[in-house]
């Protein structure tokens, strides 16, 4: 059953049941997302299956910048040495429930997707995660994040290979 709609977070979703496993994620999702969209300082986009309010699945970005100093030497090439404008991927988790079903990858390519448009409207050079465990960062090497070298779970994807990935 491929019924995932990925929307904004609104006052209707219900996440007070979401267990990915994370309790920093979960307490997110519970606890703190909201002052989090009323302060401006992300933006939350949920899976919900059909018309169930339930949330499956999340994202959160927020703007961002990379110091020129962490990008690897073929990353740097050809870039002026001051921090660089990037979407940050803050949260991705799914609930436990769903987890084996591929809702991450659909939760991962929505917020490429996203991140895309939005370098349509401003500058962004990368998109951006800081990979919570080792099995998260190989999640994200999968879409070919690459390892920023101010620490190996902080991962970088260009635009450029963003729109290259996502061509239809």
């Amino acid at each position: 059953m491929d019924d995932w709609r990925i929307e904004r977070l609104a006052r209707t979703h219900i996440g007070g049941r979401f267990d990915c496993g994370q309790p920093s994620l979960n307490d997110f999702l519970r606890t703190l997302v909201s002052q989090y969209e009323k302060r401006n300082l992300g933006r939350t986009y949920v899976a919900v299956r059909g018309t169930d309010p339930q949330v499956f699945g999340y994202y959160t970005i927020a703007s961002g910048a990379v110091a020129f100093d962490h990008l690897p030497a073929e990353a740097a090439k050809k870039l002026p040495r001051h921090p660089l404008p990037v979407v940050l991927v803050a949260r991705l988790a799914v609930d436990r429930t769903v987890q084996g079903q591929r809702l991450g990858e659909k939760l991962m390519l929505n917020a490429l997707a996203r991140s895309l448009e939005l370098s349509d409207e401003l500058g962004i050079h990368a998109v951006v995660v800081d990979a919570i465990d080792q099995q998260a960062k190989a999640f994200y090497q999968k879409y070919r994040f690459i390892p920023l070298l101010d620490s190996e779970f902080h991962l970088y994807l260009p635009i450029t290979t963003i729109r290259t990935l996502l061509k239809p």
